[in-house]
């Protein structure tokens, strides 16, 4: 089999199943009938942008990045609290998803924001307008 059929194969399961580990994608692989080491699978998972999502009971499961529209669940799992301030809107998040949903939240919202601060569990967004605030978390909060 050649690399293009691995990785379609890599990507059907990822999208499929809840993955946890690189070892779960190798012995689907050898199941399929398919030699694979570790260090490969962890080139396709580097080749085909597969992230590692956190989730709230302090688990991660592989998933491919998705648009914002296809892939809200993430953020419905990930985002604990919203509140805001004048012209910010602060996200406390699961630790380890802040760059997941920042991409998802820049996507959606990049002409609104003037400038995004994140570490490991949350989210500052100050926005160009605080008029915009109140759309913004309905919209976060519906996710």
């Amino acid at each position: 089999m050649n690399k293009k059929e691995r990785l379609e194969k890599i990507r059907r399961f990822v999208n499929d199943f809840e993955i946890g580990t690189q070892e779960e994608i190798v012995t689907y692989l050898r199941q399929s009938g398919i030699k694979a080491t570790q260090a490969t699978v962890s080139r396709d998972i580097k080749e085909l942008g597969i992230v590692k999502t956190p989730l709230k009971n302090n688990t991660y499961i592989y998933e491919i990045p998705k648009s914002v529209s296809s892939s809200l669940k993430l953020a419905e799992n990930t985002i604990l609290e919203a509140s805001s301030l004048g012209n910010m809107i602060n996200l406390n998040l699961v630790p380890g998803s802040t760059a997941v949903i920042k991409r998802q939240i820049t996507e959606a919202f990049s002409e609104k924001i003037f400038s995004i601060i994140t570490d490991d569990d949350s989210i500052l967004m100050i926005l160009k307008d605080k008029e915009d605030i109140s759309r913004i978390l309905d919209v976060i909060e519906n996710w």
